[in-house]
């Protein structure tokens, strides 16, 4: 009976939404199967190639370095011009990024291919993001984005699965045994883009006249919105560092010590789709209903617990299986937190610029994001693999949270 009901109420929830938020669910569960066709496996595949874990953590910052120098542009653009250009455009960057991964010969030709991948998923996770706070109001905001967490969820199940077994039937895990995994990503991409083209509208946020665009002056703007704008973009930047520091090295951790295979680790990508899935419609609720600070800091340990798992797992066995699948089952929950540090984070900027306060958040995420995965490869080499999670942990548990409690909650603000 409660099954039921719930399901009957996202159904309500689904069908008052705009048609541009129902759009956005369809392109989010899309991206999701892609991103997580290979998200397991694309660290493993560098090393395959060639790339030693300093090697590893120096493509990842890279990476986010250059999805940094996308973040302003794209929210001025945004604000400017229109979603569905900027979202088309990163869409086309994503799929020749794709097709890079697919034919590098070697690891050095992986910088390239990370850099457009990041380009192009800044552009488009910065314009999904502008497109859901523009389309949900206050009091929906955290149950939509854990509503589009929910459908995108089966997706993400789904992926890993059918990479571990596309894995399997073209040799293992190899440099050949993965490059399929490549081609259809940038397939799935090439069908976002043909459904972003037929049926995304294409209106402007803030129409002005051409004078006026001035992108310095726009983004001071911005950030005299209330004195809590700062604060608010500092924990948005916390919030991702941990996990930017270790989330290139899970997999390859897992592979090396923990003798997980590719199908070990499509399970581990497939347990950390659950949580999303069954738990992001109900904690969005909870979220909107009492608030997003208490929800962040109930659901912190429990990505420390998913870390202990991982680095106290048995070397191999049934025990290493199954604490390995906890591990996945509880990282799940920091895509839910991330969810709702974002509706945080719209709520504290008035609609017309939004656009420019996502690229600026997203530009500082980014800053504090180059050097992680560098200091991971560091810590990985030279002090121990186990303590790239360790300092994962401590970096949320010792600088996250305590600016989280001195920051006001953000769900009675009005909308502006």
């Amino acid at each position: 009976m409660q099954l039921s009901n719930l399901a009957r109420r996202s159904l309500y929830f689904a069908q008052r939404q705009t048609h541009d938020f129902k759009l956005m669910l369809v392109r989010r569960a899309l991206h999701g199967f892609a991103t997580n066709l290979s998200v397991q496996y694309d660290s493993i595949y560098a090393v395959l190639l060639g790339a030693d874990p300093l090697q590893l953590g120096s493509l990842q910052s890279v990476g986010n370095a250059f999805s940094t120098l996308a973040a302003l542009p794209t929210g001025w653009f945004i604000d400017y011009y229109t979603l569905k250009a900027v979202f088309l455009l990163g869409t086309v960057i994503l799929i020749g990024s794709r097709f890079l991964y697919l034919f590098v010969p070697d690891w050095t030709w992986l910088y390239v291919a990370i850099i457009l991948y990041y380009f192009g998923a800044r552009i488009t996770c910065t314009s999904c993001t502008v497109t859901c706070a523009k389309e949900l109001s206050n009091e929906d905001r955290a149950t939509g984005r854990g509503f589009c967490q929910a459908l995108s969820s089966p997706a993400a199940i789904i992926a890993p699965f059918l990479a571990g077994w596309l894995i399997t039937r073209f040799g293992g895990l190899t440099i050949k045994g993965i490059r399929p995994l490549y081609a259809l990503q940038a397939l799935v991409f090439l069908g976002i883009l043909l459904l972003l083209w037929v049926k995304f509208s294409p209106v402007r946020l803030h129409p002005e006249p051409q004078e006026r665009r001035r992108i310095l002056v726009d983004f001071i703007q911005v950030f005299r919105q209330g004195k809590g704008i700062v604060r608010t973009m500092i924990l948005m930047g916390l919030m991702e560092v941990p996990w930017t520091l270790a989330r290139p090295f899970m997999p390859l951790y897992a592979h090396e010590f923990k003798g997980a295979n590719e199908y070990l680790l499509g399970a581990i990508g497939m347990a950390s789709a659950l949580v999303p899935m069954l738990a992001s419609v109900p904690l969005g609720r909870l979220a909107d209903r009492y608030g997003r600070k208490k929800l962040l800091f109930a659901i912190a340990p429990l990505t420390y617990i998913a870390n202990l798992c991982l680095i106290y797992a048995p070397p191999s066995g049934s025990g290493a299986s199954l604490s390995l699948m906890f591990h996945g089952v509880l990282f799940g929950f920091n895509s839910t937190s991330m969810a709702l540090m974002s509706s945080m984070a719209a709520e504290v900027m008035p609609l017309k610029q939004m656009g420019r306060w996502i690229g600026a958040v997203t530009l500082f995420r980014g800053v504090l994001g180059v050097p992680a995965p560098m200091l991971g490869g560091f810590l990985w080499e030279r002090i121990g693999p186990q303590y790239v999670f360790l300092a994962a942990i401590a970096i949320d548990a010792f600088v996250r949270l305590p600016l989280l409690a001195m920051t006001g909650e953000t769900l009675n603000l009005p909308r502006r």
